[in-house]
């Protein structure tokens, strides 16, 4: 009868499936940051601000805009907010 040898590869598949989990990870970031890209039609400043980032340690990926335009452009204002959660009612600017 033959002998059987166990072998641990148990660490080379750990790390290969860390590397495929950062992989993952930029590829769908990097997607998600042309759509936001693209579907910034209303401010330059605003589709040129785009970025994201990679954790490797926390396996996450964050995608985000530094610009506070960029908050409204996304979730709206005052009766067109989000849900419908903002002011309602209309917008007055007193000069003063």
């Amino acid at each position: 009868m033959a002998e059987v040898k166990f072998e641990d590869f148990s660490i080379q598949v750990k790390d290969a499936l860390d590397d495929a989990v950062y992989q993952f990870l930029e590829t769908a970031a990097s997607e998600l940051e042309a759509q936001a890209i693209r579907n910034s039609d209303f401010s330059k400043d605003v589709k040129n601000n785009w970025k994201h980032v990679v954790n490797e340690s926390e396996k996450e990926a964050k995608i985000g805009n530094s610009l506070e335009l960029a908050v409204w452009m996304e979730m709206g204002t005052g009766e067109y907010a989000l849900e419908g959660k903002g002011r309602k009612g209309y917008w007055v600017y007193v000069k003063g």
